[in-house]
């Protein structure tokens, strides 16, 4: 059963049609679709979405099409209540051992709205995301995709595109966008979105400040807690006028908590409240103890400005009121050059928990303050637009889809906005967790427990800063801190499931064609195994794979031209940590092909690594180890070529000197967090040359016993092979390989691994030979 909650229109109807024409039973349903602004009261839809969401569910698709700042963020707040609603239908098909998803999707620019290719109101309900990442990390068992299709792509090929989605295997890709040329684009931090400022890349020298005497920078939030401290930061680098926005009135402080500290007040409240006949309450004393603290930080925040040598006024003002921030900043709107949103609020709670009242509360201040305070300003004369966004919407985090969502609307907003004026500085500051601020002691602790390492306020407001140099003025969204989940992750493994892929265009890659046995090229096994460790990781994610067993060559994949049928993995989880994979093709014809098979295990960590004992020089004497492939002792051409020195070859041990470039191949489809196809090839190498040795004959691999990953291979440095545990037969040896650097420290170490000679097989060598080398 499939539910699709949709405000009409062409795409909605082609996906309804498209999925009962795929055998899907769909039941749909309509949201509210006003173009009114949200206000909370959701009691009406709530009961609407319920009906509908009842039973059993294995899809829920959500459509989005907002044309104005109303409608798209209403809608995106009527999508954290679609998920709220479908969350326990969704979780109880994923828990009977089925596939269940939960889907949105818009047609902003096919970059997820980040390319900025719709106006800045349309672009709001890119925001969608963040309640996807957040469903995702308070469902794993779900499959959770926010899409974002072009809107050039017509309307057959979208329905196409979303049903392949809806199919995909990987669950660690939780935004797709689909450019008008079939390209497909997710969110990397430090690449495609985001540019990563990580504490230990933050500068402690004097940027060079955009900003001079004749700007005026509005900024909400910024008289208190952490916006507090990047302004006092950034006033030390400007004469510029900073007018702070904030929702507490000033006052002059009363005789009662004059010369009082601040953890004095409390009780000198209870005193005086005592004083005037009446009855402490804990509430009434707290409230007066806060009043008074928070003035006393406007105060402060003021008087840091003005002494640092710029300009400071505070206005107490609601952002959410639109008339009295219109009339708060009327005398000085056409002095305005700057506006920094810092103004947030949290309301958390659980999805199946959340309200509208809450979605409302923290929506108002982020996402309508800004529009009020951006109205209240000539937005063309702005040379400054930061806003203030969370990793929370970067990544998700449970408990906060409503925030998640409001940040990541602001994200789209400023790539929209950077786009339509280039010559403005436009930045999204996605913030890790500051120790202090929101984050409260016991928070601390449970931070500190997830490995989650605090933004350091000193830090963070340096880095603040540094946005305001001339040099940065184009980085349009930036994560400044970790990129890791503010999340816990203790999920299962994900149910059993099968992934395909069509691997015959890998014949064309040079890396490929690099591995040629006799006349074709044959995929190496190490290309294999990383295939099944790429899609048992991309379905778990935050887990790599730390050991491989019993991992076999069945029948090897030959690209003779005739390679057909597609190929598939198959994954079944066999106990709390492992999965068993195979990889087959499809032949049309009876049963599948079979190529490969392993035993996996996950884990969010690695283990300790041994060490072993000795050492061997590196970088040191000719690179003999070439000479093993020109002989034809192997059979690899240059893009494998990573045996460089034999350090000493003896019937009971190898050890060789390796260095190898890790070359890409297929988008990085054939390896895992740990594991390089192309560098693993040399722990296959290395034993196929003691074979030589022993057997007289070249060999190859038909499996191992048992893979164990500490850490993954360096590309392009030194490490050392050696091969010893040697087992010999007639036409077969049994060894174990280990990688370890140069200090002894393994990084991986291969039990049991089985070479097996046949015959003919080193004609077929020297043949391989023979077509790289050009002899």
């Amino acid at each position: 059963m499939a539910v699709v909650a949709d405000r009409g229109g062409d795409d909605a109807e082609a996906l309804v049609s498209g999925l009962r024409a795929r055998g899907w039973n769909v039941r749909r349903v309509q949201p509210s679709g006003s173009p009114d602004a949200f206000d909370g009261n959701t009691a009406e839809l709530e009961e609407v979405l319920a009906h509908h969401l009842q039973g059993r569910v294995d899809l829920c698709v959500n459509l989005l099409d907002g044309q104005t700042w109303d409608a798209s963020v209403r809608q995106v707040a009527e999508t954290i209540l679609v998920a709220k609603h479908a969350l326990a239908s969704l979780t109880k098909t994923a828990a009977a051992g089925s596939r269940a998803g939960f889907v949105t999707v818009t047609r902003l620019d096919g970059g997820l709205g980040l390319r900025g290719g719709r106006p800045a109101e349309e672009a709001l309900a890119g925001g969608v995301g963040g309640v996807v990442k957040t469903l995702a990390r308070e469902a794993p068992g779900v499959f959770c995709r926010a899409l974002d299709v072009d809107p050039g792509v017509d309307r057959d090929e979208f329905v196409a595109v979303l049903l392949g989605e809806i199919a995909d295997a990987a669950t660690d890709t939780t935004e797709v966008g689909i450019g008008g040329d079939g390209l497909r684009w997710t969110v990397v931090p430090g690449t495609y979105r985001h540019a990563i400022a990580h504490t230990d890349a933050i500068g402690s020298g004097t940027p060079d400040v955009a900003l001079d005497a004749d700007d005026v920078l509005v900024v909400t939030g910024g008289a208190r807690g952490v916006t507090a401290l990047c302004v006092r930061a950034l006033a030390q680098h400007t004469q510029a006028e900073f007018v702070l926005l904030g929702r507490t009135e000033l006052t002059d402080e009363p005789s009662w908590a004059q010369g009082v500290p601040d953890d004095g007040l409390k009780a000198a409240a209870i005193e005086e409240i005592k004083a005037c006949g009446e009855r402490p309450t804990p509430r009434e004393v707290e409230r007066r103890s806060r009043e008074q603290i928070a003035q006393r930080e406007i105060r402060a925040t003021v008087d840091a400005v003005r002494q640092a040598g710029a300009q400071a006024r505070y206005i107490a003002v609601d952002v959410t009121d639109h008339d009295a921030v219109a009339a708060a900043l009327a005398p000085l709107r056409d002095r305005i050059t700057g506006v920094v949103h810092g103004a947030g609020v949290l309301a958390d709670a659980h999805l199946t928990d959340k309200t509208g009242d809450e979605i409302h509360r923290v929506f108002r201040t982020k996402l309508t303050g800004l529009r009020a305070i951006l109205d209240a300003t000539d937005a063309d004369a702005l040379r400054h637009l930061v806003l203030f966004t969370s990793v929370a919407g970067l990544l998700g985090n449970a408990g906060q889809a409503d925030y998640a969502a409001a940040n990541e609307a602001l994200c789209r907003l400023a790539a929209s906005w950077k786009r339509r004026r280039p010559d403005c500085h436009v930045t999204a500051i996605d913030w890790g967790a500051w120790d202090g601020g929101m984050v409260t002691p016991q928070l601390r602790e449970v931070f500190h427990a997830r490995g989650v390492r605090l933004l350091e306020p000193e830090v963070g407001a340096q880095a603040f800063v540094e946005q305001f140099g001339s040099d940065r003025v184009d980085e349009v969204c930036v994560l400044v801190g970790e990129d890791k989940s503010l999340t816990a992750g203790d999920e299962a493994l994900a149910a059993a499931f099968t992934a395909h892929r069509d691997i015959a265009p890998l014949a064309d890659d040079p890396v490929i064609g690099a591995h040629v046995v006799g006349e074709h090229a044959v995929l190496p096994a190490t290309f294999g195994l990383g295939w099944m460790i790429h899609v048992v990781e991309r379905a778990n994610p935050g887990r790599r794979v730390v050991e491989a067993r019993d991992f076999q060559v069945y029948k090897g994949i030959l690209f003779d031209g005739e390679l057909g049928g597609g190929q598939h993995v198959t994954v079944e989880p066999a106990g709390d940590a492992t999965v068993k994979v195979s990889v087959r093709t499809d032949t049309g014809q009876g049963l599948p092909v079979l190529h490969y098979a392993a035993t996996l295990v996950l884990s969010t960590s690695s283990a300790g690594a041994p060490a072993v004992t000795g050492s061997y020089p590196l970088g040191e004497g000719p690179e003999n180890g070439l000479d093993i492939y020109r002989d034809a002792v192997l059979f690899h051409g240059p893009p494998l070529q990573g045996l460089r020195r034999v350090l000493h070859h003896s019937d009971d041990r190898l050890v060789l000197e390796c260095r190898l470039a890790d070359t890409p191949v297929g988008s990085g489809a054939y390896r895992g967090e740990l594991h390089s196809p192309v560098l693993a090839d040399l722990l296959l190498q290395g034993p196929s040359v003691h074979g030589n040795r022993l057997l007289g004959q070249a060999s190859l691999p038909l499996g191992f016993g048992r893979a164990e990953h500490f850490a993954a291979l360096p590309g392009d440095e030194p490490f050392v092979l050696i091969v010893d545990h040697v087992r010999q037969a007639s036409t077969a040896i049994t060894v174990t390989a280990t990688a370890c650097d140069r200090r002894g420290t393994v990084l991986q170490r291969w039990h049991d691994i089985e070479m097996v000679a046949a015959p003919g097989m080193s004609e077929k060598f020297r043949e391989g030979t023979r077509r790289w080398s050009g002899a």
